[in-house]
């Protein structure tokens, strides 16, 4: 009887000893909380630019939740794939180890400063507040360097990151978090689906709460996904002649940077799901979009990227051969400069670089010259274009070089031409004109990327928007290098909003 209750005791033992080490492994092996038994639907993500990659990057890999990321076009990526100055970030590890002083409220400063008494000052604080951590997720997650950095305009300091390589930002952050997606695709569909050339219609909503979404798939049938949450992602309006006859009429007739798809579908449904629309009225106009010498008269122009300028390039009026403008103004300021002294007739400038700037730019500046967008030629070349002699425009390169204070109070002059320039010195010229670029308007959201109504409170539970289709991030004018960051930080916070349900 002993020997029984001995073998018992000990075959418990045994048993105790095998649940406890069953436990620890099932801990090591599953550090990242399995969300996905919260959701019986998956999350339905509307866009494929950053701000759809982002927030289904931050359900899948964070979160464990699975989604359906849907897009009218047959490719990923969106408007965001073409970002070319790249992404904002204060006091990030960048910064600090190239020793550049700044701090969020520096920003929030600089972005509420630019955005004109238009917005929503929460949402400016949360970019500000959030973009050092949209920073180091996307280097720790994602393997991105951004170890550069650039000075836009409107900026109090360095704060534009990209990486060192031959990838503009843009797409070198698109084709990474693209390609984390397309992996998890292939080796979990039930957690990620991917079903492009699906244009959405409709968000069914029963009793305050999102139920489905209704979509077209690549034949026109229509289809749904039963889902309790949905992600708005779907871009801006700048393409739209429709949309901005509407809302900015002054405007329908400048050539874009937007791509085709970029038709406002977003705005438009949430409007019609109770959604309010703000800032609608304030469509940026970028001062530098190429024009190619080949078809002078093209409606959708190459984005001439506000780094060029931020890392050195200047603009020179083709009427008096001469610098007109702090070419560091925001976006707005040179825009307006470029349309008041320029010529009437296309409203056209020189952007005009160094050798420095190329070479700190080069795989960018290589891609335009490909495009026949820019030409290296030398001053006395240059100079037969202009009004001006060779030796008074390379007067004019060594002023802005070599002088104490810059007559247009422009103080970041990094890669200038030397006080010694001259009829020989080699300079990148490229013709620019402004360009419809990027809308400030769209769905009101609160700090939670929830969509809200008139009243300020939330059409539904479980409707987001981030990027572009929301409105109030940015006020009437946007800095150069926040699309990016907007997309990261809203994705990002769209989808912990989600997880926490």
């Amino acid at each position: 009887m002993l020997t029984t209750r001995r073998l018992l005791v000990g075959l418990f033992g045994v048993f105790v000893v095998l649940l406890l080490r069953s436990s620890n492994n099932s801990n090591s092996n599953n550090q990242l909380p399995d969300m996905s038994s919260k959701f019986s639907t998956p999350v339905v993500i509307i866009g494929s630019g950053l701000a759809g990659l982002s927030t289904a990057n931050q359900l899948v890999l964070k979160h464990k939740v699975p989604i359906v990321l849907l897009d009218k076009a047959s490719s990923l990526g969106g408007n965001s794939i073409k970002a070319s100055s790249g992404i904002n970030g204060a006091f990030t590890s960048t910064q600090k180890k190239l020793a550049v002083e700044d701090s969020a409220a520096a920003f929030y400063q600089d972005t509420v400063s630019s955005a004109k008494s238009a917005g929503v000052p929460s949402l400016m604080s949360k970019l500000a507040k959030d973009s050092a951590s949209a920073i180091s997720w996307l280097q720790a997650e994602f393997g991105l360097k951004l170890d550069l950095l650039a000075q836009l305009g409107g900026h109090s300091a360095p704060r534009t990151h990209r990486s060192s390589g031959k990838l503009p930002p843009g797409f070198e952050i698109v084709q990474a978090l693209s390609n984390s997606l397309k992996s998890l695709s292939e080796s979990d569909p039930a957690l990620v689906q991917i079903r492009l050339n699906s244009q959405v219609f409709d968000v069914e909503i029963i009793h305050n709460k999102v139920q489905a979404v209704k979509y077209y798939d690549s034949d026109g049938v229509s289809q749904r996904v039963d889902t309790n949450n949905v992600v708005f992602c779907s871009g801006g309006f700048g393409f739209s002649k429709k949309m901005l006859k509407k809302y900015a009429p002054e405007l329908e007739s400048l050539p874009t940077t937007n791509g085709a798809q970029t038709t406002g579908d977003g705005q438009e449904l949430l409007e019609n799901l109770g959604g309010q629309l703000i800032d609608m009225t304030q469509v940026q106009v970028h001062p530098t979009g190429f024009i190619d010498p080949n078809d002078r008269q093209k409606g959708w122009k190459f984005l001439a990227a506000e780094a060029l300028r931020g890392l050195g390039g200047i603009l020179v009026n083709p009427t008096t051969g001469r610098r007109f403008v702090n070419e560091l103004s925001t976006r707005d300021l040179v825009t307006e400069a470029i349309q008041s002294q320029c010529p009437k007739d296309d409203n056209r400038a020189y952007l005009v670089m160094s050798e420095a700037v190329y070479q700190n730019y080069k795989n960018n500046i290589d891609f335009y010259m490909f495009k026949k967008l820019v030409r290296k030629t030398t001053v006395g070349e240059f100079a037969e274009e202009l009004p001006i002699s060779a030796a008074e425009l390379a007067a004019e390169l060594r002023d802005y070089s070599s002088a104490q204070q810059d007559k247009f109070a422009r103080v970041s002059r990094i890669n200038a031409f030397g006080t010694g320039a001259d009829a020989s010195t080699v300079v990148y010229v490229g013709e620019i004109t402004p360009v419809v670029h990027f809308t400030m308007g769209g769905a009101r959201i609160n700090e939670l990327a929830e969509v809200l109504n008139k009243d300020g409170k939330p059409v539904a539970e479980g409707l987001y928007a981030a990027g572009e289709v929301s409105g109030g991030v940015h006020g009437a004018n946007r800095l150069g290098g926040s699309s990016l960051l907007e997309c990261v930080v809203f994705g990002r916070t769209a989808a912990d909003s989600v997880a926490k349900l």
